[in-house]
C-alpha cells in the first residue's frame, strides 16, 4: 500500500470512491509476495499491481463489481499448468487476492503512521462471516483482541500473510519503516556496503571513532554517520528483529566490545569480518569475555557468502546476499 499511497489520496480529496485488491496467498511461483496492492478508483484509474500485470485485467473486472456494491471477495487465479496462460500466469503459481472497499479513515491511519515512521499492520478479514472490516493495529498498541495479538509478530518481522482466528482468516500486511542497518569501521568495504544496504531497502548508518573517515564523500549512500566507539553507539541505537549489524573493523579492541553488545540484541542478522585466523582470535577473546557459546553462533563470521569476492563491491555483494539468506531463512549451502 505504501507505493500507492500518494495516488488513493488523491483520489480520496478529489471525492472518488476506490477499492483495493491485496495479495494475501501465494503458492508456488508468483510474480508479487503477500501485501502487493492494486488500486481502482470508481473513476476507472488504476494504481499499483498485484502481479506485474498477469491477472490485472481479469481483477479489474471483479474490482467493479465491488465497487458497484458487491460485497468484499477473494480471488483465486492460476492452479493449473495447462491453463495457466489463460489466466496469466505462465509459472503455474497461484496467486489469491482480496479485493474491499478502502475506508478513508483507514486510510489516514495508515498514511498518518507511514509519515511518521510508526510501524503499523493494515488487518481484514478475508475468511469467515463478515468478510473485509479493515482496521489498523499498531507496534506498540495493546492487543484488543486475538487478531491484534497475532498480528504483533508479523509486525516485528515486517512480514505479511494470512493468520487463522477464531474460524475465519485475517490477512496481517505490515507497513514498516526501512530496518536498520549498522555498519562499524569506516572502510573502502563499508563504503561498498552502504550503498548495497541502502539498494536492499535499509536504513545505514555508518559508525567509527575515527572522525577523519567518517565523511559524506566517502559514504554517500549512508543515511547516517556516527563518530563513536561502536559499542556505546550500540548499546543505544534502536535495534529490533529486522536490523542487520555488520562489524567491519577487523580490529579486537572494536570488534570485540561491538559484539558482545550486539549479541544481546534482537537483531535479524550479525556479521563480522576478518580472516579465518581473526576470526578464531575473536572468537576466543569473546568466549573469555564472558559470550555463550549459543550468543557467538549467531555471528556470521568471516561475513558473507563464500563466492570468492575479492573487492569491496564482490565482498559487499556477498555480505547483502547473506544479508537476504538469512531473512528469508534461507538454510546455509553446505561446505564441502
Amino acid at each position: 500500500m505504501r507505493d500507492v499511497l500518494p495516488t488513493i489520496e488523491g483520489w480520496i480529496r478529489d471525492g472518488k470512491r476506490v477499492a483495493i485488491c491485496t495479495v494475501v496467498r501465494v503458492e508456488r511461483s508468483a510474480p508479487r509476495l503477500p501485501g502487493s496492492v492494486m488500486a481502482v478508483a470508481d473513476s476507472g484509474e488504476v494504481a499499483g499491481s498485484v502481479t506485474g500485470g498477469c491477472v490485472e485485467s481479469a481483477l479489474y473486472e471483479q474490482t467493479g463489481e465491488v465497487l458497484a456494491g458487491g460485497p468484499p471477495r477473494l480471488a483465486t487465479f492460476g492452479i493449473v499448468d495447462d491453463e495457466a496462460f489463460d489466466v496469466g500466469l505462465p509459472c503455474g503459481g497461484t496467486v489469491h487476492v482480496f479485493i474491499e472497499m478502502l475506508d478513508p479513515a483507514v486510510l489516514a491511519e495508515v498514511a498518518a503512521a507511514i509519515r511518521a515512521d510508526r510501524p503499523v499492520a493494515y488487518l481484514t478479514r478475508v475468511s469467515g462471516p463478515d468478510p473485509g472490516g479493515a482496521r489498523v493495529v499498531g507496534r506498540e498498541d495493546e492487543p484488543a483482541d486475538a487478531a491484534a495479538a497475532a498480528a504483533q509478530p508479523l509486525l516485528a518481522l515486517g512480514e505479511s500473510a494470512v493468520v487463522a482466528v477464531e474460524g475465519a482468516e485475517v490477512f496481517v500486511s505490515s507497513l514498516v519503516p526501512r530496518p536498520a542497518m549498522y555498519i562499524f569501521g569506516a572502510i573502502d568495504f563499508a563504503s561498498a556496503l552502504a550503498t548495497v544496504g541502502r539498494f536492499l531497502g535499509y536504513r545505514v548508518t555508518v559508525c567509527d571513532p575515527r572522525s577523519l573517515f567518517i565523511t559524506p564523500a566517502r559514504f554517500p549512500d549512508a543515511d547516517e554517520l556516527v563518530t563513536q566507539w561502536p559499542h556505546e553507539f550500540l548499546a543505544n541505537a534502536p535495534v529490533d528483529e529486522r536490523t542487520a549489524i555488520c562489524v567491519l573493523t577487523h580490529d579486537e579492541k572494536f570488534d570485540v566490545p561491538a559484539l558482545k553488545v550486539a549479541v544481546t540484541t534482537p537483531a535479524r542478522y550479525i556479521g563480522a569480518m576478518g580472516s579465518s585466523r581473526t576470526t578464531a582470535r575473536r572468537r576466543a577473546r569473546l568466549i573469555e569475555e564472558g559470550v555463550s557459546e549459543d550468543e557467538l553462533a549467531r555471528v556470521h563470521a568471516p561475513i558473507g557468502l563464500a563466492i570468492g569476492s575479492r573487492t569491496p563491491e564482490e565482498v559487499a555483494l556477498a555480505i547483502g546476499a547473506q544479508i537476504v539468506s538469512v531473512t528469508n531463512r534461507v538454510p546455509a549451502p553446505a561446505v564441502a
